[in-house]
């Protein structure tokens, strides 16, 4: 009796834990979803070279913000079945006139729950020299002093008082700093609506720590407070400060609303 119920408690574990990539879900037709990035600072359209000040109170401007989103995957609404986007590896730039949105067609008419997405590049991709997606060393995302990639690329100057300046230089790569992001909380019903618009904000001030969290217990933060006047040099790859700004990124992202098209 004993063994006949470990082997029903191991069974239910077995179950309850599947997770399994279906290529089509067994429906018919296909949909599309569109997610749109906008891209802000302290809530606003970011703007490239303008005066922005980070929670230590510390002024700069930025003229340059890249980086690569990743291994898209859905998840039904049983939470046990997923479809991986082949190949998805999507660079967004904020450039004049910039298409920050990502397109992913043929997706099987489901009705999806969790929308998952990461940061970077993922180990197998960042040192294979098979260049899918927007993996193409000429986006200027590739080290040219090391196999990989940039996963976030950010530039601009740090204005120390009202007449030094210096470089900000924030190029975050490496396994360490990968990063995933989930959201479960709305439903996408390609079943229903086979053309879906997502839009996410992404705040970019939270690269440096988010404001509000200012006052809060450095234990009860989401972000971390990125000092500018430590030795930017050193925050590349592996630098000091890489690690807790990978946390910041993973954090920048808000869902803002669904449109059925």
């Amino acid at each position: 009796m004993k063994n006949t119920l470990l082997l029903l408690f191991f069974s239910l574990i077995f179950l309850t834990s599947c997770d399994t990539y279906k290529e089509n879900f067994d429906v018919d037709g296909t949909g599309a979803i569109t997610i749109q990035f906008n891209f802000l600072h302290d809530r606003a359209p970011l703007e490239y070279n303008r005066q922005y000040i980070n929670a230590l109170g510390q002024n700069y401007t930025l003229s340059d913000f890249r980086m690569y989103i990743s291994n898209i995957t859905l998840r039904d609404t049983s939470g046990t079945n997923f479809y991986k986007v082949k190949d998805s590896y999507h660079l967004l730039e904020v450039i004049e006139q910039s298409d920050t949105s990502i397109v992913i067609t043929g997706l099987p008419n489901q009705a999806y729950s969790e929308l998952q997405f990461s940061v970077g590049v993922d180990n197998a991709a960042n040192y294979n020299t098979d260049q899918v997606g927007d993996l193409d060393p000429a986006n200027g995302m590739a080290w040219n002093w090391n196999t990989g990639y940039k996963f976030m690329l950010l530039e601009g100057i740090h204005l120390v008082d009202s007449v030094a300046t210096k470089g900000l230089t924030y190029h975050i790569g490496g396994d360490a700093n990968y990063r995933t992001v989930k959201f479960s909380d709305e439903e996408l019903n390609l079943g229903s609506t086979p053309n879906i618009v997502i839009e996410l904000d992404v705040n970019v001030d939270f690269v440096f720590g988010d404001k509000s969290e200012y006052g809060l217990p450095e234990d009860q933060r989401k972000t971390n407070f990125i000092d500018l006047n430590d030795d930017t040099d050193q925050d590349t790859m592996f630098g000091p400060n890489t690690q807790k700004i990978a946390d910041n990124y993973a954090q920048m992202f808000v869902w803002k609303d669904i449109i059925a098209q």
